[in-house]
């Protein structure tokens, strides 16, 4: 296992599938109807970090992004945080673009990214190829899919080093910092 540093996790969000947001007829709320969102876009999240994605293009039932995302990492140190749930998990809220009021919320999809981030930092590398998630609404009805590829690079530190041109106390002083890494 890699001890200290971290890495990348890059976020290729794709695409998405029969995407519907739920309409209200009035007050009472068995009187709903399913659209197709106009304008969706995506808030990414990872733990306390944010991105969010353009307008897709495309109308109706495919909605086209191909944007990436990347999310700096710091491997965790303590048992606890590794366990913690912004470390495991991505998050993709699917919006719908709103001009005169404010944006809907449509659904959401998580991944759980725990093993990509675990095996990448061991072996250097990991990564998830595209496939569809399902989004949920609130009360965890389905409303269609998004696809994303998910890939964790591990962050290396390359040190070079001129001993010729360095004193001995620095050269000692500079491997005891990287060793505090």
């Amino acid at each position: 296992m890699a001890s200290g540093g971290g890495g990348v996790l890059e976020v290729e969000l794709v695409d998405s599938e029969g995407i519907r947001d739920r309409k209200f007829l009035g007050c009472i709320a068995c009187c709903t109807t399913t659209s197709a969102v106009n304008r969706p876009y995506v808030c990414v999240e990872y733990g306390d970090q944010k991105r969010l994605s353009k307008v897709a293009e495309g109308k109706g039932k495919k909605s086209i992004w191909e944007q990436k995302f990347n999310f700096e990492i710091d491997y965790p140190t303590k048992e606890e945080e590794m366990n913690s749930r912004s470390f495991r998990k991505l998050v993709f809220r699917v919006m719908d673009k709103h001009k005169l009021s404010d944006d809907g919320y449509v659904g959401e999809a998580t991944i759980h990214v725990k093993d990509v981030v675990l095996t990448g930092l061991e072996n250097g590398e990991a990564k998830l190829e595209s496939r569809k998630y399902r989004v949920v609404r609130e009360d965890k009805s389905y409303t269609g899919d998004i696809s994303a590829a998910i890939s964790f690079r591990r962050r290396t530190l390359i040190i070079l080093i001129l001993l010729d041109q360095r004193p001995m106390n620095s050269f000692k002083l500079m491997i005891k910092q990287i060793k505090e890494l």
